[in-house]
């Protein structure tokens, strides 16, 4: 278990460190696009492919990091008004069913990226890459939906409220 947390702490690192250099990517290249557009009268083809291409992991990473600490969106209606072992139960459930739909994401995300040997238009990059990023995200998104169920099922009611009082 604290080899799981130790490895998830390094994980989330890295991923914040990828959604800081994307952001910053993002910006720049939006930014000079809109100067290029304004002060030159000649937009950046190039930097359309790339701002979606990293958007497509800046959103999924982010999903990720999201669902680590609970904070993806959810409905707490029915866990706000259960014990709480049934809100364990629902917690689990929930899990399963979100780190399926992850692995499928990062299964399609495998499959395209091995079937799709087409170049972007523009750069002619191969879309493999584009593809891995949904392949990172889908593999993002179940390690840390497994993480959060750990973290919450082995929380003491203490430490629950702590973490509440925390964000």
């Amino acid at each position: 278990m604290d080899t799981y947390r130790k490895i998830m702490r390094v994980v989330t690192l890295v991923e914040e460190i990828a959604l800081a250099a994307a952001s910053v990517l993002v910006l720049a290249l939006t930014f000079g696009n809109v100067i290029a557009r304004y002060v030159f009268h000649h937009s950046w083809g190039f930097a359309e492919e790339i701002v979606v291409a990293v958007f497509v992991l800046i959103s999924l990473l982010a999903a990720g990091v999201a669902a680590r600490s609970g904070d993806l969106v959810n409905l707490a209606l029915v866990p706000d008004n259960v014990s709480e072992k049934t809100r364990k139960l629902l917690l689990i459930i929930s899990t399963v069913i979100a780190v399926i739909y992850s692995l499928i994401l990062a299964w399609e995300g495998l499959d395209r990226m091995l079937k799709d040997h087409t170049f972007s238009p523009i750069l002619h990059i191969n879309k493999s890459i584009f593809w891995s990023f949904v392949l990172i995200g889908g593999i993002s998104l179940a390690l840390h939906f497994i993480e959060n169920c750990i973290e919450t099922c082995a929380a003491s009611p203490a430490d629950k409220k702590n973490r509440e009082e925390n964000k």
